[in-house]
């Protein structure tokens, strides 16, 4: 390979890595994450000190994601070549399925205990199996962006 390939292949590799590595901390995730800087101002504004109030910001997180989980599926489908797209529906599909049963696992673990705390905390643990996804799916995106 030619000085210049291996410059581009070295820069392709480094981009990649930059986009696999932009999420390792909490605090990187939510300077790069608008949804979860958005719960961040929500969960800790006054006004929404209550269990409604707590657990309407993670229901608002929820939708936010939910939104973006849907554009990034929807993008890369049209990006990908027929067979990895067929793919990526499967995976789809199967991840639906398994969160509607997480859904209902975490709904049986936190019917277990008893106190107002734990309404939002259910919420968030059902928000954060869309947030996952959504950015997981975001990340794709991104590494189709990389050159061929």
């Amino acid at each position: 390979m030619s000085g210049n390939g291996t410059v581009r292949l070295i820069g392709k590799a480094a981009a990649l890595a930059a986009i696999l590595l932009a999420g390792t901390s909490e605090a990187a995730a939510q300077r790069a994450d608008p949804t979860a800087a958005a719960l961040n101002r929500c969960l800790n504004a006054a006004a929404n000190a209550s269990t409604a109030g707590q657990t309407g910001c993670e229901a608002s997180a929820l939708r936010s994601y939910d939104q973006r989980m849907n554009v990034a599926y929807t993008a890369l489908l049209r990006s990908l070549p027929a067979g990895a797209a067929q793919q990526l529906r499967r995976s789809q599909r199967a991840w639906l399925a398994f969160r509607d049963t997480e859904r209902s696992a975490i709904g049986g673990i936190y019917a277990t205990r008893q106190g107002t705390m734990y309404v939002p905390m259910q919420a968030g643990a059902v928000s954060s199996l869309t947030r996952d996804r959504a950015l997981q799916l975001e990340t794709y995106r991104r590494v189709m962006t990389i050159g061929p």
